[in-house]
C-alpha cells in the first residue's frame, strides 16, 4: 500500500511560498549590483561552501564564468566575457593539502591568501551563515576583509556570521536546511539571469 504524502507535500510547498513572500528583495538587488560592478571592473569572484553548499558554490562559479555571456542557445563564443569566477572547493588537491597541513579552519583562507586581490569578491554559501562548525568560512571572511575584498553571502536561519559581516547577505528566511539549500539555487539562477540582461545591455551600449 502506498503512503499518502499529500499533506507533507502541501506543507513543504506552503513553506516555500512563505519564503518567496518574505525574502528581502532589497538585499538581492544590492547583491546583484555588487557583482555587476565587479564584472565591469574585471575583478575576480571566489565562491566557496561546505557540504551541499559546496556544490552550489561550484554551480554559481560556472554560471558566472560562462552562462552570463554565453548561454546554452549560443553556438559561437561571444565577444563578451563572463566573470573571472573560480570555485575554491573545486580543487581537491589544493584544498586537502591545506586541510592536511594547516587544519580545516585554515583551508579556505590559506587558498585565498594566495589568490585574493583588493576589491575582488568572496561569495560564501552556508546554511547557517558560517556559524558553529564552519570556522573555515569565518576565517575566509576575515582574510577577505583584511585584503580589501568584498564579501557576499547566501545563508539561511538567522544569517549567522555572514549576515553580520558581509557587504551583502541574502538570507533565506526559514529555519530549515532543505528549504535553505533549495532556495539558494533559486536565488542563484535569479541573480545569474538578471546579470545576463545587465551585461547584454551594457555591452550593446558600448558598441
Amino acid at each position: 500500500m502506498m503512503e499518502d504524502n499529500t499533506s507533507y507535500i502541501d506543507n513543504y510547498l506552503k513553506e516555500t511560498e512563505e519564503i518567496i513572500r518574505d525574502i528581502d528583495r532589497k538585499e538581492i538587488n544590492i547583491f546583484i549590483n555588487i557583482l555587476f560592478e565587479a564584472w565591469k571592473n574585471n575583478k575576480n569572484i571566489f565562491t566557496l561552501g561546505n557540504g551541499g553548499s559546496a556544490s552550489t558554490a561550484s554551480h554559481f562559479a560556472s554560471d558566472l564564468a560562462k552562462t552570463v555571456a554565453n548561454n546554452s542557445s549560443m553556438r559561437e563564443i561571444s565577444n563578451t566575457k563572463g566573470f573571472k569566477a573560480i570555485c575554491i572547493n573545486d580543487n581537491p588537491a589544493l584544498l586537502t593539502a591545506w586541510i592536511n597541513d594547516s587544519g580545516w579552519e585554515n583551508s579556505y583562507s590559506g587558498i585565498l591568501n594566495t589568490f585574493l586581490d583588493k576589491e575582488d569578491i568572496i561569495l560564501l554559501i552556508s546554511v547557517h551563515g558560517g556559524s558553529g562548525w564552519s570556522g573555515n568560512l569565518v576565517k575566509a571572511i576575515e582574510i577577505g576583509k583584511s585584503k580589501g575584498a568584498k564579501v557576499l553571502g547566501l545563508a539561511g536561519f538567522n544569517g549567522g556570521k555572514l549576515k553580520e559581516l558581509a557587504d551583502s547577505c541574502i538570507v533565506v528566511p526559514k529555519d530549515s536546511t532543505p528549504h535553505t539549500e533549495g532556495f539558494h539555487l533559486v536565488v542563484q539562477h535569479l541573480i545569474v539571469d538578471r546579470l545576463c540582461g545587465l551585461i547584454k545591455e551594457y555591452s550593446e551600449d558600448k558598441i
